[in-house]
């Protein structure tokens, strides 16, 4: 299992005690990826994927500008262009299998056809489609049961392009197994990552720790 990071703030935040937030993440073992969302105001920054690849770290693109309404809705190819729009505008590299993780509330319903349509039109612009979301079916049985459609519908085309991220941990901080919640369409080997539940906190910054499942899912970052 391979560690790394997600959060709001950007990884080269400076802190008043010297670090920067990366500096403050890695005195707990350096991070081998780092999630970062594509949008909102601490959106990621051309200074900070220099700054994250200067350090040989790689970048979850995590695409959270959704709502419940439109996940919930049966058409997610404006939501895939605006996910593809954004990666593309940093500079993201197209046909290299990077994926743009949907990030999915734990209270929220999903739709598997707004999912098979997000999947596909970032398929046609040139990324893999990442949904990010509470795959334990007793808090959320809607995204379970919607990623077991999508899955049995997309076949082996998507399981070949489509990343998943669980966020929900078992009991414990630190997984001994790759053993993570997951749809009855998928496998735990079929999940990338998996979050822990563990934070990292400095004031009012919250980092949240996460498991890539090998070296293999690394190639899904940029």
């Amino acid at each position: 299992m391979i560690y790394g990071i997600d959060s709001r703030e950007a990884a080269n935040t400076r802190l008043t005690n010297g670090y920067d937030l990366y500096g403050w993440v890695a005195r707990r073992g350096f991070p081998a990826y780092w999630g970062r969302a594509l949008n909102g105001k601490d959106k990621l920054t051309p200074e900070e994927i220099t700054f994250l690849h200067d350090k040989g770290c790689r970048i979850a693109l995590i695409f959270d500008d959704l709502s419940e309404a439109g996940v919930s809705a049966m058409d997610g190819s404006k939501d895939g262009q605006r996910a593809a729009a954004a990666a593309k505008s940093l500079g993201a590299p197209a046909g290299r299998g990077i994926a743009v993780f949907a990030a999915i509330k734990d209270n929220w319903s999903v739709n598997n056809s707004w999912m098979v349509w997000f999947t596909r039109t970032l398929w046609n612009n040139g990324y893999m489609a990442g949904y990010m979301g509470n795959t334990d079916s007793s808090k959320n049985f809607n995204f379970g049961r919607e990623c077991s459609h999508y899955a049995s519908f997309m076949g082996e085309a998507g399981k070949n392009g489509t990343a998943y991220w669980a966020t929900e941990p078992r009991p414990g901080v630190e997984p001994s197994a790759w053993e993570p919640y997951c749809p009855s369409q998928l496998t735990p080997e079929e999940i990338d990552l998996w979050s822990n539940g563990e934070k990292i906190k400095y004031r009012d910054m919250v980092f949240n720790k996460s498991y890539a499942r090998g070296e293999a899912v690394l190639r899904l970052m940029w």
